[in-house]
């Protein structure tokens, strides 16, 4: 990513243009709460948002650029296996 599109507060980077796996989460976000629950179509937009915030997560958690955004991604596992035992 480049970094000179990072918005930065006294050299703390504090946003980024959002990477892939975000921009899928966001679609998934969209997709699910507009079509009708349990349809096919929510379905496969709830199961590209869990992989899309999985793999977020883990780069954000191993690669991200300060304190901040690597909480943001344990964060996310939270989301992730709150969501996984919620279906069980």
């Amino acid at each position: 990513m480049n970094r000179k599109s990072d918005f930065k507060i006294l050299g703390y980077t504090v946003g980024q243009v959002p990477n892939l796996p975000l921009i899928l989460v966001l679609a998934a976000v969209i997709v699910e709460r507009s079509t009708e629950s349990g349809s096919l179509t929510n379905r496969v937009s709830d199961s590209i948002f869990l992989m899309a915030l999985t793999i977020w997560s883990y780069l954000e958690t191993f690669q991200g650029v300060n304190l901040l955004r690597r909480a943001m991604g344990v964060a996310g596992f939270f989301i992730v296996g709150a969501r996984l035992i919620g279906e069980l």
